[in-house]
This record gives C-alpha cells, structure tokens and sequence, in this order.
C-alpha cells in the first residue's frame, strides 16, 4: 500500500534546532537582565565547548547528535552536527543536519546555516539576522527561495536548549522567546520553565540541574541543564531522548524497529475503509483538541468536541478553467514559498503543458494528480519535501506527492493545500499521513500517493498549511487512538 511517514517534521522540531530571543513583553531593563543573566554564567561555559548525545526513539538507539563551540575573537561558532539511521517501511535510510551559527559572546544570532540531506536530496538554508528581522534562503534542486520575517525583542540566541543551559534558574521561573525555525522561516513563540532543581547523572557524576520545559509549535520538551550544559532532553509523545555520552562513543546504529508501527495510531477494525461519502470518527486520548482546528469546510466538519465528521464526494459544479480571478480569502492558497515553489518556471510549464484543455477545475486537478501518482516513484524518504527537487527527481513518499500537487495546482491558479493527518491502513491501525486538497468550486481532499481521485473517508485532518503548521500534530503522537463513530 502506498503510505509513508508524516513523522520527519516532528523529529526536526524536537531536536530544539530553533533560536530564541527575549523575553516577550519586557521592557528594557528586564532585557538587560536577561543579557546579564547569560553573560554572568558564560564563565562556565568552556566546559561545555563540544557535547556529544546519543538519540534513541521508543527506546531503540538511532544516532549521535554534537554540538560543538568556539570562540573567536568577538564571535561564537556553534556547531551541531545529527546523523541518524531510521527505518521506515522496511528500508533504512540514514539522514545528516548540520547546523552552524555565528553569534555575539553572549549567543546572539548573526548568522545560521543548515544543510541536511537523506542520501537522495540536499536542503540547504542560510539566514542572516538584521536588527529584528531574519532573512532566510532556501536552496533545492538549484533554486533558491528568499523571505523574510519579523521578531521584537533586541535578543535572539542561536539555539533554544543551548542558551537555556547558559542561564540562571530557580523553580517557578518561566522566560517566553521569539524562536527561529531554519526549516520554515517561521518566527513563533518559545515558553522556558524551570520546574525544580534535582540531581542528574551526567556522564556517571550526580549535580544539581535544573529542569526546563521548553514548549513550542505543539511540543514539550524537558530538557536538564547544569553550568553551561545540556545533560539530557526527552520529548514524551514521541519518545525521543537525548543523552550525554563521552566523546569517543562511536557505537555501530542498526535499527530494527519500523518507525511506521512504531508510531501507528490504534483503531478498532474499519470495514470498506477506501469508500467515499461520509463517515464519523471519535478521537480519544488525553489531547488538548483546543490546539487543533478540526472544522474544514467541505472536507470535515466538527461535531463534538472529539468527533469529526469526513466527507469525500466528488464535486457536483466545479467551476470554469481557466478559473476567474479568486476572492482574497484564497491568496495564501495559491502563494509560493520556500518549499511550494509554484511560480518556479519549469513547475509552471509542466501545469501548463498537463491542463491544457481542461473542461474544468476538477478536470485540470485530476490530470495533475493522475501525473503526480504515475510518474513519482513511491519510496521512504526522510527530508523535508521540495517541489522542484520531486519535480527532478520523481521519487518520494506522500510527503513529495503532497507537495508536488500542491505546487502544481497553484501554478495555474487553482487554489491547494496540505492536509497533515492520519489515514486507514489496516488490521485496526491509522498512520500518519499527508495529502492535498484543493477548491474547484468547493473543497475536495484528493490523494495522488494512493491514485484516489476523491481521498477515502478515513483521511482525518489534524493540520493543514505548511510545514510550521504542521507541528501542532506532534502532540497527539503516543496518545492517540481512533473509533468509528455512529449515532
């Protein structure tokens, strides 16, 4: 069956690979303290200049993660370095990040790059903070991608966890930070608390550490910091831990657990699971849904505080193609950004070259559907999706097929979105999953991975938009579990 992981963007996010910045709301002197926090303790900092984690999930061993500074002259350069080895639906695959950045003495950005890479595609991003402002590049397959967002505050550390661990805690005490993410180029909101003071193993001796929940974009990490340190890092719901180990810990990773079951979604057994119309699903789990908009007109509607309600039918009137210009409320639909490059001309030729002719909206999406399900090649990738780099390549999970449609139908003005989810695969298992949906007229969910011009009734959306509003779907991972529901 043609179903991958919707799991990469949750093992971005909690590897805390995001800055932060003051405090929000303070005025000026609470800044200050804050900078003189950092500074006051910078002192110990030398004994943390290059720190070595090993990263499990759900208890399996499946990498390393460095972190490494230096000083030099005026400048930090911090340095964290990821290669984990994962297997997904039967096939391993190994992915690498590097992250580096420049920043004043006291952690405060001026520059960061990240590359990462899954052996089958390369993403590079480079942002250069000015003032309160951050200008990201994004480059994929030969292309690059500029934007640029707006922060307050006058402070912005190079990583969350890191400058955490070079400031002062008691319990009780709670900073809240603009926070960077370089996948995105999204700036959001980043809550520090300190819960209490304990003592921890760090590397065989016992100290005081104090333990931080750093909540952000649907996550809660806990992480334990000590002088300038960062001891260890857990994220719940995934299952994700992160360890302090000697330098030399060089361990062959072989991993045996297929991430896929690891974090598949129990239900009880769905009868003619890929038929259309409509049907209700009862979400259970100790889950705040307050954080999630279930409510997607046309597409799912929400009618308890944890039943959705699926429809899946094929549109009745779909409007006229070339379509007319749309109102303002589906601008963002149609918009290019870093990683839905829909103005990209080749993307353009190859949307114009496959609606040539179309009847109607509906006709002109199922040809750039049907495109999408022949020529991708349907393989595990861990990366983050691109739509000029599937484009080139033709290979990819639903992630790549998601993207691509997306890209594709923008292109000519239809307006598409993603929909992070959840989907039936089988034997009383939902998994996580990503597939477009677009308006004709109306809005229809489609699923070019699975060749479905109308996607089946069991694609549950948890999220929609792009990859910084995808995140919020980490808070239901480990907690989840599905029922149909009937009157």
């Amino acid at each position: 069956m043609k179903i991958v992981k919707l799991l990469f963007p949750a093992l971005m996010v909690a590897l805390v690979f995001l800055a932060c910045g003051s405090e929000s709301g303070n005025d000026a002197d609470d800044q200050n303290q804050v900078i003189e926090s950092i500074t006051s303790v910078h002192d110990t900092y030398a004994t943390a200049d290059f720190q070595k984690f090993a990263v499990s999930l759900q208890g399996e061993d499946v990498g390393y993660m460095t972190m490494r500074t230096e000083t030099v002259g005026d400048s930090l350069f911090i340095t964290q370095s990821m290669e984990w080895h994962l297997l997904l639906m039967g096939t391993t695959r190994t992915v690498s990040m590097d992250v580096t950045a420049r920043t004043g003495t006291n952690m405060d950005l001026g520059q960061l790059s990240m590359t990462m890479s899954d052996g089958t595609s390369i993403i590079d991003a480079y942002a250069v903070r000015t003032g309160n402002s951050v200008e990201l590049t994004m480059s994929t397959s030969g292309r690059d991608i500029v934007s640029t967002n707006e922060f307050q505050g006058d402070y912005l550390p190079a990583f969350v966890d890191l400058a955490s661990a070079t400031m002062e805690w008691s319990p009780g005490d709670e900073r809240i930070f603009p926070a960077f993410d370089p996948s995105s180029g999204m700036i959001f909101e980043a809550v520090v608390t300190c819960e209490t003071i304990e003592e921890v193993s760090l590397m065989g001796d016992m100290v005081p550490a104090a333990r931080l929940i750093i909540a952000q974009q649907g996550m809660r990490n806990t992480v334990w910091v000590y002088e300038g340190q960062i001891v260890r890092e857990e994220e719940t719901g995934m299952g994700m831990i992160l360890t302090r180990v000697a330098l030399d810990t060089n361990d062959a990773i072989v991993p045996t657990s297929d991430l896929y079951e690891v974090y598949a979604v129990s239900s009880n057994t769905v009868r003619d699971p890929r038929r259309t119309g409509e049907r209700s699903w009862l979400l259970i789990g100790d889950i705040d849904w307050s954080d999630f908009e279930l409510d997607y007109p046309g597409v799912q509607r929400l009618t308890d505080n944890s039943i959705v309600t699926v429809t899946a039918i094929v549109p009745q009137n779909p409007v006229s193609f070339p379509m007319a210009e749309t109102d303002d409320e589906f601008v963002s639909f149609l918009e290019a950004d870093a990683m839905i490059q829909c103005t990209d001309p080749v993307i353009v030729a190859v949307a114009d070259s496959l609606t040539e002719g179309a009847v109607d909206a509906w006709d002109a999406v199922t040809r750039i559907s049907r495109f999408v399900d022949r020529q991708v090649e349907n393989v595990p990738t861990v990366s983050l999706p691109s739509a000029v780099d599937v484009l080139d390549n033709l290979r990819g999970d639903c992630n790549e097929h998601t993207i691509l449609t997306v890209a594709l139908c923008r292109a000519v003005g239809i307006p598409a979105v993603t929909c992070a989810g959840i989907v039936y695969v089988d034997n009383g298992r939902f998994g996580y999953h990503a597939w477009p949906a677009v308006w004709v007229g109306e809005w229809v969910a489609i699923d070019p991975t699975f060749g479905q011009q109308i996607a089946d009734c069991t694609h549950i959306v948890l999220a929609q938009g792009s990859l910084d509003a995808q995140y919020v779907v980490n808070g239901v991972l480990g907690r989840l579990s599905i029922e149909e529901y009937t009157d």
